[in-house]
C-alpha cells in the first residue's frame, strides 16, 4: 500500500474544497472586473465613478455643495438616476426643496422632475462631505436614452451637455 495514497471519502472532500474554493475566486475576479470597490472609498477614488465628459458648474457646487457625477438610465428605461458627490453636507439641504430640486430637460425641452417611485421623494436625505447620493427621477414613456445628452436643473442653474449611460 502506497503510504501517499488517500481514501476515496478524502479525496471528495478535497475535490469539494477545490471547488468552492474556485467558484469563490470566479467571483471575487467578476466582482474586481466590474469595477466593484470596498465600501469606505475616499473622495479622490469616488471621482472614478464620473462619466466620461461630465461637465461641471462652479456655481452648482459653491451654492448647493455638490458635484453632478452623472444621468443614467436604470430600471429596464423607467427612471433616471442623477448621481452627485456631497462637497459641502451644510449647503445641500436646498436640494430638499421643491422650489430647487433637481430635474432634468431633454433636448426637446421635456422635464423629467417626477419622483422615480410613488410616495418617494429626495426630501430630508442629507449624507456627509465625500459620499455620493443619487435622485431617481421616472423616465417618462422612456423620453431619455442612454447616449444621449441632456440637461441637469437645480434651482436656477443648469448644467448642460450632460452625458446619460
Amino acid at each position: 500500500m502506497n503510504r501517499f495514497a488517500i481514501d476515496a471519502p478524502t479525496r471528495s472532500i478535497y475535490r469539494t474544497v477545490l471547488a468552492v474554493s474556485a467558484l469563490i475566486m470566479l467571483f471575487c475576479a467578476t466582482l474586481l472586473i466590474r469595477g466593484w470597490q470596498p465600501m469606505g472609498q475616499s473622495a479622490t477614488q469616488i471621482r472614478s465613478v464620473v462619466a466620461p465628459n461630465m461637465p461641471t458648474s462652479t456655481q452648482i457646487e459653491n451654492q448647493f455643495g455638490i458635484r453632478f457625477l452623472g444621468v443614467d438610465v436604470t430600471a429596464g428605461g423607467g427612471m433616471l438616476q442623477i448621481r452627485y458627490q456631497v462637497l459641502d453636507s451644510a449647503k445641500t439641504e436646498a436640494l430638499h426643496d421643491e422650489q430647487t430640486a433637481p430635474f432634468v430637460l431633454d433636448a426637446a425641452g421635456h422635464k423629467y422632475a417626477d419622483p422615480g417611485i410613488v410616495g418617494h421623494s429626495h426630501i430630508g436625505k442629507t449624507k456627509a462631505a465625500g459620499t455620493t447620493d443619487y435622485i431617481l427621477l421616472a423616465n417618462a414613456q422612456g423620453g431619455v436614452e442612454a447616449g444621449m445628452f441632456v440637461t441637469i436643473q437645480v434651482g436656477t442653474f443648469t448644467l448642460t451637455q450632460v452625458p446619460v449611460r
